[in-house]
Order: C-alpha cells, then structure tokens, then sequence
C-alpha cells in the first residue's frame, strides 16, 4: 500500500476499468445504435468486446455492414452515450473511500484516460469524485490529441513537476502498463 504509507505524493489513475464501470452505458448505447441503424439484425451481446475503437467493435458485431452504416452506428452510439448512456457509469467499490483517504494524506490525484475529456469530466461530476482530482488529462485535452496513453502520463508529469521517484500509476490495460514503463513510473 504505497499510498497510504506515504512512499506516493502522487497517483495517477486511469478512468475506464480502474475507478469506474463503464460497460452499463456503454453496451445500452451499442444496443440503441444496432436497434436504430440496423433494426433487423442480430449480434451476441456476450461477444461485444469493449476497448477497440468504436467502428471496430460494430465491424466484429455486424461483418456485413457498409461502411456508411458502420459510420451510422458510431455516429448513433456517441449521440446517445454522451446525452444518456455515460450516467449509467458505475463507480467500482470503495472508490471513494480510497480517494477520500488519499486526498486526506495530500497525495495529489490525477486521472489520465483515453476517453474523450467532455465524457470524462461529465461522469466525474455525475459520481461526485471530481473534486478530488487535481487533473483530468484526456486523449483529447491537447489539439492535436495525445498519440498514446505514454505522451499524455509524460506531459502530465512535466506539467505538473511530479517527481517520477513518488508518483505511481494505476491502470488496468497492457497500454496502460506499458506508459508506466516509458514514463519510468512504478
């Protein structure tokens, strides 16, 4: 436990998997975009693998569809997520217990996710965790947008002169690993 023993003055966290569920919202808005766009065909939920890019993940539900409708789909899923789908993000246990005890000890919190920034930030405020964090760096934050979770952890870190010897990162994806070893983070 290297925050709570005082060895962290800095956490970095990812978003999606680490602190929050977010597969609720993002399957009903799967679901409402193959009901809108592609009414009469069928796709096994149990086989929607969240993480790839989103045409992606429609492309291996829906192998015969044009790509004007795999554009569709995308275009109805982000629609629905950002204005229904991302409240039904859900906060894994204890969450707030553990952001509470490290702000409390004056670890400073960052989240570094690859999730659009806009999101990020709406499903903080609707969990009632945003305050606890000192940063909420996005793949889109920057213009261009970051190249990879790598290039985001490592301008957080200037920016915000975190010591790489007493910041940890928390993740929970192999890119996520892999940033931390680049960023000669533990």
């Amino acid at each position: 436990d290297f925050v709570m023993s005082g060895i962290a003055t800095s956490l970095l966290l990812d978003l999606d998997g680490t602190l929050i569920d977010s597969r609720p919202g993002i399957m009903e808005s799967y679901r409402v975009a193959a009901e809108t766009v592609l009414p009469n065909q069928s796709y096994d939920p149990a086989k929607v693998f969240i993480g790839p890019p989103l045409p992606e993940m429609f492309r291996s539900s829906f192998p015969k569809a044009s790509p004007a409708q795999i554009e569709t789909l995308v275009g109805t899923f982000r629609e629905h997520y950002a204005r229904k789908g991302l409240f039904n993000t859900v906060l894994f246990d204890s969450v707030t217990h553990l952001l509470a005890r490290c702000h409390h000890r004056g670890v400073d919190l960052y989240i570094a996710t690859n999730k659009p920034l806009r999101l990020s930030t709406a499903i903080l405020d609707h969990l009632k965790i945003a305050a606890f964090f000192r940063c909420v760096l996005a793949v889109d934050s920057i213009q261009p947008p970051f190249t990879g979770k790598a290039a985001m952890i490592g301008h957080l870190l200037d920016t915000y002169h975190c010591s790489r010897n007493d910041t940890l990162y928390v993740g929970d994806t192999n890119e996520d690993a892999m940033a931390a070893t680049v960023c000669a983070l533990r």
